[in-house]
């Protein structure tokens, strides 16, 4: 049996993150272990990627007696996330896979009982989805609303998003087909927003806008401090600073322009 129990605050923090992961993928698929809860999966087009981990001492209690097997285990992303939802208003809910291993359920105690199974497989052929290993040109760690707030600007003029770093400076510029165009630059250290940066050589490279403003605009509620890295044509990574025994990084393949 696995069971594990979040507080009411950590609850929201869940349901945050549920929906990116409902976002990225139909089938939510996560390895249970002794040693906590791993989300780590591509989205079905295979150019994003979530790394997600809540580790043992996170939660409030923690039971784990499959010995040392680490279980991946698949369920509906749409229907977790409902399900996570009617779960707002408890004061602690529960994570349970029981023995025989058939559904992943929610349970919570109070105001009242609550309790919701889902359905699911067992993946015992499942592979873990590796980390990219990068060395990228372009580091720069910023505030996280303030990274949402750019990211849902350039959505209004287009799909795609240019990144530029030099110096030490970061673009955002975004340019449509019919000639809109909309730019933000954010400077170290004349710019608060900014944190730290780190730039050894000019970095350019072009990205899809919804993705990241799928995940941004969620993770920015529970995250203060986001790291963005990049260099020019590689994979955009963003690692989000959380609370203690709370991880989360994004993964975004680069798009190739025309």
């Amino acid at each position: 049996m696995f069971s594990a129990m979040i507080d009411k605050e950590k609850i929201k923090r869940w349901i945050k993150i549920a929906t990116t992961l409902e976002k990225l993928t139909d089938e939510a698929c996560f390895w249970i272990s002794p040693d906590g809860i791993l989300f780590r999966e591509m989205d079905t087009a295979r150019i994003s990627m979530i790394d997600m981990m809540l580790e043992k001492d996170y939660f409030l209690t923690y039971e784990y007696t499959f010995g040392d097997e680490e279980i991946p285990i698949c369920m509906q992303s749409d229907k977790l996330l409902a399900f996570s939802k009617l779960m707002k208003n408890a004061e602690e809910m529960e994570f349970i896979l029981p023995d025989d291993k058939t559904h992943f359920i929610l349970k919570a105690r109070a105001p009242y009982e609550k309790r919701f199974g889902l359905p699911i497989v067992v993946a015992t052929d499942k592979t873990k989805t590796g980390i990219p290993n990068l060395d990228y040109s372009a580091r720069i760690r910023l505030v996280t609303t303030t990274l949402r707030d750019i990211v849902k600007e350039a959505k209004t003029v287009s799909d795609r998003l240019t990144l530029v770093a030099r110096d030490n400076e970061i673009s955002f510029v975004s340019k449509s087909e019919e000639g809109f165009e909309a730019s933000h630059k954010l400077v170290y250290p004349d710019n608060v927003e900014i944190v730290d940066m780190n730039i050894s050589e000019e970095s350019i490279a072009v990205y899809m806008v919804k993705p990241i403003l799928d995940i941004v605009k969620e993770i920015a509620g529970i995250s203060g401090i986001v790291k963005l890295n990049f260099g020019t044509n590689q994979p955009l990574n963003l690692q989000f600073e959380m609370i203690e025994f709370e991880h989360y990084q994004y993964f975004l393949a680069p798009r190739t322009e025309e």
